[in-house]
C-alpha cells in the first residue's frame, strides 16, 4: 500500500486536503469517490516521507510535460473546471486550484492572469479573450453565452469534448501523411547520394573502358553532371522557391488560390471537403445549441474551418440570413455545401431541431472522412512502393547495364 496526499472537492463543493493509503492512484480515486469526494490532484509519498512524482489521476489531473500550451492543456483545463463548477466551487477558487496544480509554467501564468482579471471585475469570457491566441473564439463565445444562461459547467464539458474531437481529426490527418512524407524524404536523400556520389564514380570507370553506354546511362550521367555543376544555383533556387511560396501564401490572393485549390485536388480534395463540412457543422451546432446568435455562430464556424474560401461563402450566407432568408436556402446557392447537408438543415429549421440536424450531418461527414482516410492509408503504401520501385529500377539499370556490357567485352 502506498501513502498519498491529495486535494479534492467534497460533497458540499468545498476544497479539502487529506492523506490516505491506496494501492495506486486509480484505487485512491475509486476509494474516495464512494465517499462523494472528487480528487483534483494527488501525489505519492515514500515511506520515509520524501515526495515522489505526482500521480496522474484519471480524468481529473492537471499535469503535462509540455512547455508549449497545447490541446491537452486546454482539454484538461476545461474538463477540470467543469467538474469544480458543477461541484459548486466558486470560479475564482477553481482557477486558483488549477493554477496551483498546473504542470505547464506558461499555462499557469495564463490561468493566474485570467483569475486576476476576473477578481478585477471582468467577465470570465472577457478575461479569456485577452489570451485569444490560446483560447479559441469558439470557446470564448460559448462561455459568454453560458454567463447569460447559467450553464457554465455543462458548456465547459462540451468544449473539452469538442477540442478532443478536433484534435483527433488533426492527428488522423497528420498520421495519414507522415508515413509517405518519411518515405519520400528518405528516398530523396538516397537518390541524392546516387546522383552526387555513385553515378560520378561509375562515370569515371565507364570512361576508362571507352565502351558505348546505353541511353538510360547517358541520361543519368547527364542529370548527375548538371546537378553537380549547378549545385549553387539549385540551392539558391530552392531557397527562393520556399521564400516565394511563403510570401505568396501570406498574400490575400495567394491564400485564396491555395485554399480554393485544396478542394480541387483529386482524391484529397473530397477528403478536405468532408473534413471542412464536418468541422463547420459541429461548430455551428455546438454554438447554436448554447444560445449563440446564428449570425455570430456562422462567423465563428467559418473561422474554425481555417479556409478563406469557406469564410467568403459563409459571409454571403450571413448576408442572406440577415436579410431574412433561411439558412438552408442561403446555403443552397453554394456548391461547396452538399445537397444532403442543405436539405437536412432546411428540415431542422422547419422542425425547430436544427442543432440536432447539424450534429447528425457532422457525424455523417466525420464517418465519411474517417473511411476516406483509412482507405487512402491502405492504398497509398503500395502505390508509393510501386512508384519508388520504378525509380529505383531505372537507377539500377543505368548503373548495371554498362557493367554487363563490359563483362561481355572482357569475356570476348
Amino acid at each position: 500500500m502506498a501513502q498519498f496526499n491529495y486535494t479534492a472537492i467534497d460533497a458540499h463543493g468545498k476544497k479539502i486536503k487529506g492523506s490516505s493509503e491506496a494501492e495506486n492512484s486509480f484505487a485512491l480515486t475509486a476509494q474516495l469517490k464512494k465517499q462523494s469526494i472528487a480528487i483534483i490532484f494527488a501525489e505519492r509519498i515514500e515511506e520515509k516521507g520524501r515526495r515522489t512524482k505526482k500521480d496522474k489521476i484519471p480524468g481529473n489531473s492537471f499535469f503535462t510535460f509540455a512547455k508549449k500550451i497545447g490541446t491537452e492543456d486546454l482539454v484538461i483545463f476545461y474538463r477540470q473546471l467543469s467538474t469544480m463548477v458543477d461541484a459548486g466551487v466558486q470560479l475564482v477558487d477553481s482557477l486558483e486550484i488549477l493554477a496551483d496544480q498546473a504542470g505547464n509554467p506558461a499555462f499557469q501564468k495564463v490561468i493566474q492572469d485570467v483569475k486576476g482579471n476576473i477578481e478585477a471585475g471582468e467577465d470570465f469570457s472577457a478575461a479569456l479573450a485577452r489570451h485569444s491566441h490560446i483560447f479559441p473564439s469558439l470557446g470564448i463565445s460559448m462561455i459568454k453565452a453560458a454567463e447569460i444562461g447559467g450553464n457554465l459547467g455543462s458548456i465547459l464539458d462540451q468544449l473539452a469534448t469538442y477540442v478532443e474531437d478536433k484534435d483527433k481529426i488533426d492527428k488522423k490527418i497528420k498520421s495519414a501523411i507522415s508515413y509517405p512524407k518519411f518515405i519520400l524524404i528518405f528516398f530523396g536523400l538516397v537518390l541524392s547520394g546516387v546522383v552526387f556520389g555513385l553515378i560520378p564514380k561509375f562515370k569515371d570507370i565507364f570512361e576508362s573502358f571507352g565502351a558505348d553506354l546505353p541511353g538510360i546511362t547517358l541520361v543519368m550521367i547527364a542529370i548527375s553532371d548538371f546537378a553537380k555543376n549547378n549545385i549553387l544555383y539549385e540551392i539558391i533556387l530552392i531557397i527562393g522557391l520556399v521564400i516565394g511560396f511563403k510570401a505568396f501564401a501570406r498574400s490575400a490572393w495567394g491564400r485564396h488560390f491555395i485554399d480554393g485549390l485544396k478542394f480541387k485536388i483529386p482524391v484529397f480534395g473530397r477528403m478536405v471537403v468532408k473534413s471542412t463540412i464536418a468541422r463547420f457543422c459541429k461548430t455551428l451546432g455546438t454554438l447554436t445549441k448554447n444560445s449563440v446568435q446564428l449570425v455570430d455562430a456562422l462567423t465563428i464556424s467559418a473561422e474554425t474551418a481555417n479556409n478563406v474560401v469557406i469564410q467568403e461563402i459563409v459571409e454571403d450566407v450571413k448576408k442572406n440570413v440577415t436579410g431574412g432568408a433561411s439558412l438552408g436556402r442561403s446555403m443552397q446557392d453554394h456548391a461547396i455545401f452538399p445537397l444532403m447537408m442543405v436539405k437536412m438543415i432546411a428540415v431542422g429549421e422547419q422542425s425547430g431541431a436544427m442543432e440536432i440536424m447539424l450534429e447528425k450531418v457532422a457525424e455523417f461527414y466525420d464517418r465519411q472522412f474517417n473511411s476516406s482516410i483509412d482507405g487512402l492509408t491502405s492504398i497509398i503504401e503500395p502505390v508509393l512502393m510501386i512508384g519508388l520501385g520504378a525509380i529505383a529500377l531505372i537507377v539500377v539499370l543505368a548503373v548495371y547495364l554498362p557493367i554487363f556490357q563490359m563483362s561481355g567485352l572482357i569475356g570476348e
